[in-house]
């Protein structure tokens, strides 16, 4: 990358005549902080906005992608040549009057003080005191015929679409300057998920939702040297989750629409290259990440970044030359160094210097989801919530976040389309992974009715969390895990894990009790296992014969504070997670205190393999075969997924029974009772009970 582009880039000074628009990058920091909405913001945008103003040594920057030479799919080199060719066009056009050059690089954090302070969004005076659209390159439309705007007491007016087209470049350049940035601080800091070994079993929370995390990774920056806006140098990740930024994506998001024509204007024309710019852009890349949020209770605390994204992307599905940046397939950005650069490659082009700004992934490698498809997690969350008894419960705010996303919903995915037929256990999981029925309460356990019984009155927003994480299970939910809610009281469920492969566990069901008490969610809920051979198989170490589960999450194991419960933070998925995770495991006997690296002493293997053995015997006895031919079981609560489960599996259950028998030929592979007591004969009635009472 020359040096006149990485200093372009940083906003820093450079040679060469620059007009107006470089002889102010001094101050750009200000201007960023005068942009920023909310208080919590303007610490981010100064530190953003030093670090983008500051300029570079000689050799600092990207220097091991020179001379690349990097084919790019059709769609994607279409795009950069639209984008490079409207950014050749603003930065060559001169004045309509003395034709003297205006502008020869793009100093974003200029533009943007200049409309704060209320100048057109596209015009720019020459020397000579006449003034010309950067769009389309002629004396800027005036009275009825320019456009004009308002947003956030700020008065906007810009020429035509291609003065439209060049505002948004501006703020599209802007935001991937901010969010490299962030990236870059963000990966100083990797979250990560221990299990406490001495204290029992336990699940640890991930940093990036615990308070202050996200602070912790500002404060620290501080203390650090300057970063380099990362470019090439490192892969992309639009996982990390910043809310301090989410005033400075608003401002963006709120500035895109009204430069986009409304719903009932789509007949206005854009500029063509306004989608590829937006395509190459990091801000729908964020935009995505932001629809795949899987949790109701943080969309509705960012309500206003929210309702920006959705219509955003509202105004880009209804208008004929941009809908399909919300319908279709992406393109996943391997790495990118910002739309600046981007549209700027060119230069390096007519100087022989070939650079390359961005890395995309080809098709044959896979594409990132369209922006229709990241939505759905939050529109089934959506559609539960707001047809549950209960869901006036969960507050007014949060069932208008959900009707937003709802209507959202309808309108990119219309309700006439045909639900497709499941023909896939997969798919059969993510239908059916939470349902509701009224009658759950009366199939508790006595300890559990008990429980259940004790609760006489419900604390201040203790039913609104029940609401709204129950409707977040229905995509949160880990594989094979399936969660049954009483539809009067969504504190009392029912749950069933189906054990890992490659576990002892393999092919059960195991059932559980969940009942949140008077304080939940300060307190954790009271879990117990039902399946245990009618109280007589203790399955696991944390799995007790009586029903008992000791998990350190749930207080009845003790444990580190990491691994304990998390009042107002941890959930009832996170309570199941801990289970199918660290219960369900492959070596179980290592869960007991004292036993935790068995397999690592002299003859432990071997202890550790005979314990196996017995609770696979037990697994496909109690938690498979029971299923099948118990007719309570069979017909009960659980009716349909046990059905359905041993329809899409059963034979993937039948044949890994069969192998285990062979590995281990020994009275334990023996049903006591049930035909003669020769090896193999769970897997053959397993078989048999399959093909019997399947459908």
């Amino acid at each position: 990358m020359s040096r006149l582009l990485k200093k372009a880039l940083l906003g820093g000074k450079t040679g060469g005549n620059a007009g107006r628009a470089g002889s102010e990058s001094a101050s750009s920091s200000k201007a960023q902080k005068a942009l920023v909405v909310h208080p919590d913001d303007e610490e981010v945008a100064r530190a953003l906005s030093k670090e983008l103003n500051a300029g570079y040594d000689e050799h600092d920057g990207p220097q091991d992608h020179r001379n690349i030479e990097y084919a790019y799919p059709k769609e994607i080199e279409d795009s950069i040549t639209h984008v490079q060719k409207f950014a050749k066009h603003v930065l060559q056009t001169t004045c309509y009057k003395c034709d003297n050059p205006l502008i020869q690089k793009l100093d974003v954090d200029y533009w943007i003080r200049r409309w704060k302070k209320g100048a057109s969004l596209s015009a720019f005076e020459c020397q000579c005191g006449a003034t010309t659209c950067l769009g389309c390159a002629d004396e800027p439309q005036t009275g009825s015929q320019k456009y004009l705007g308002e947003y956030q007491g700020l008065k906007l007016d810009w020429c035509c679409s291609k003065g439209a087209a060049f505002a948004a470049w501006v703020l599209l350049c802007w935001y991937d300057h901010m969010e490299l940035n962030l990236q870059a601080r963000c990966q100083q800091l990797q979250p990560t998920a221990k299990r406490d070994r001495k204290n029992g079993v336990g699940f640890g929370a991930n940093i990036r939702n615990q308070p202050g995390a996200i602070q912790q990774v500002w404060d620290d920056v501080n203390q650090r040297a300057k970063y380099r806006i990362p470019g090439l140098e490192q892969a992309l990740d639009f996982k990390q989750v910043d809310s301090k930024t989410d005033g400075v994506t608003s401002w963006v998001l709120g500035m895109l629409i009204l430069l986009l024509p409304p719903k009932l204007e789509t007949t206005k024309k854009v500029s063509p290259a306004l989608a590829s710019m937006i395509e190459l852009s990091l801000l729908q890349d964020r935009t995505a990440q932001l629809l795949r949020n899987d949790s109701l209770q943080d969309v509705n605390k960012r309500a206003d970044l929210y309702f920006a994204t959705f219509e955003f992307v509202n105004r880009l599905f209804h208008h004929p030359s941009l809908d399909h940046l919300v319908t279709e397939d992406r393109f996943m950005k391997k790495q990118s160094a910002g739309l600046h650069a981007i549209s700027t490659d060119w230069k390096g082009k007519e100087r022989n210097n070939a650079t390359t700004s961005l890395t995309v992934a080809d098709k044959s490698e896979g594409m990132a989801s369209s922006l229709i498809a990241c939505l759905s997690n939050l529109a089934t969350q959506s559609k539960v919530l707001l047809s549950g008894s209960h869901n006036k419960a969960a507050g007014e705010d949060i069932l208008e976040i959900a009707e937003r996303i709802q209507k959202l919903h309808t309108c990119l995915i219309p309700s006439t389309a045909k639900m497709a037929t499941i023909t896939t256990w997969k798919e059969y999981l993510q239908a059916y992974a939470v349902t509701r029925r009224p009658d759950v309460a009366k199939r508790l356990c006595a300890f559990s009715a008990d429980k259940a019984r004790a609760v006489r009155s419900s604390p201040k927003n203790r039913m609104a969390r029940l609401v709204t994480e129950t409707s977040e299970m229905t995509t949160s939910l880990p594989e094979n895990v399936f969660v049954i809610i009483d539809d009067v009281r969504p504190d009392i469920m029912k749950a069933l894990i189906i054990g890992p492969q490659g576990t002892p566990y393999e092919g059960g069901l195991f059932e559980f009790n969940i009942v949140c008490g008077e304080q939940y969610p300060a307190e954790p809920p009271v879990v117990r296992i039902a399946t245990t051979g009618q109280g007589r198989v203790r399955f696991n170490p944390n799995l007790y014969s009586d029903g008992k589960v000791c998990l350190s999450l749930l207080g009845t194991w003790p444990g580190g504070p990491e691994t304990k419960w998390q009042p107002y933070k941890s959930t009832i998925a996170s309570v199941l997670v801990s289970i199918q995770a660290m219960i369900f495991v492959d070596y179980p006997v290592e869960n007991e205190p004292g036993h935790e690296n068995l397999r690592k002493t002299p003859g432990g293997l071997q202890v550790c393999i005979s314990f196996n053995h017995r609770w696979r015997r037990d697994t496909l006895k109690h938690a498979t075969l029971d299923w099948l031919l118990i007719p309570e079981r069979r017909n009960g609560l659980w009716k349909n997924v046990v059905n359905d489960y041993f329809r899409f599996c059963g034979r993937g259950v039948v044949e890994s029974a069969r192998k285990w028998e062979q590995d281990y030929k020994a009275p334990l592979a023996r049903l006591e009772g049930v035909g003669k007591g020769k090896v193999g004969v769970l897997s053959d009635e397993i078989e048999k009970a399959i093909k019997q009472y399947v459908k």
